[in-house]
């Protein structure tokens, strides 16, 4: 009952509504203190419908107290504790040319950072299908960064966004894919290594811990085993006939 106070516009309806809290606590579907508190916020109501009539505004949806405003200025608090890791990451990440030059300027620094994991993702495996989280976490950004950056990329025609919703289940995280075309042919020319993970060039090579296929000094194949016959090392060892 506490939910439909928000959908009732006229002095009226609060009269029907009073009635039926005191007909319910008559039959004792309601409490004492739970009709004493539907009252008080019906009560409150009526009196935001007569403010209402008479300033000839509308009425307010719901009967809840409003927050207090804070006594901070949004400067005082924007400018909180930072994490130095995440801050030094979203500054690399941003920095980094990911987009073209036509549409950089569009974004601020995190949302290009937001926009370089995705469109890491994309390169490497043809799509981005990590969550808001993940994608913030990785940029080094909150999570209204990263909804903003690609909101406004797929404003612009950039990203194509496919929502993947679940029946009875948490819904999967979006699947993110690049649209634009001049995006993909610039990624391609200017940065072909973006996203993708090649293996080292420069290791060592572990030592082989048995003695056959290991190397002589003048670099031939050594195929000697223990029990071979004696004298120069052969490929194969000779088997000598059966006698009798």
């Amino acid at each position: 009952m506490a939910q439909w106070l928000a959908d009732i516009t006229t002095v009226k309806q609060i009269d029907h509504y009073l009635a039926l809290v005191w007909r319910g606590l008559a039959e004792g579907a309601l409490r004492d203190q739970e009709a004493q508190e539907l009252s008080e916020a019906a009560c409150s109501r009526r009196s935001l419908l007569q403010v209402a009539r008479e300033t000839r505004l509308p009425p307010a949806r719901t009967y809840f107290p409003e927050r207090p405003k804070s006594k901070q200025s949004r400067h005082q608090a924007a400018s909180g504790s930072r994490c130095p890791v995440r801050w030094a990451r979203k500054r690399r990440l941003g920095d980094m040319a990911a987009l073209p030059p036509n549409v950089r300027d569009r974004f601020t620094e995190g949302e290009r950072a937001v926009l370089y994991i995705v469109a890491s993702d994309c390169r490497q495996h043809g799509s981005c299908g990590s969550s808001v989280k993940e994608i913030g976490d990785r940029a080094g950004v909150g999570a209204t960064t990263v909804r903003n950056a690609l909101r406004r990329a797929r404003h612009l025609g950039l990203l194509d966004i496919t929502e993947r919703p679940q029946w009875r289940a948490r819904h999967l995280p979006n699947l993110v894919k690049i649209q634009c075309r001049r995006w993909l042919a610039w990624l391609e020319k200017f940065r072909p290594n973006l996203g993708l993970k090649f293996c080292p060039t420069g290791f060592k090579k572990a030592a082989s811990s048995g003695t056959f296929g290991n190397k002589q000094k003048g670099g031939q194949p050594s195929y000697s085993r223990t029990g071979s016959p004696s004298g120069r090392s052969q490929r194969f060892a000779r088997r000598k006939p059966p006698s009798g």
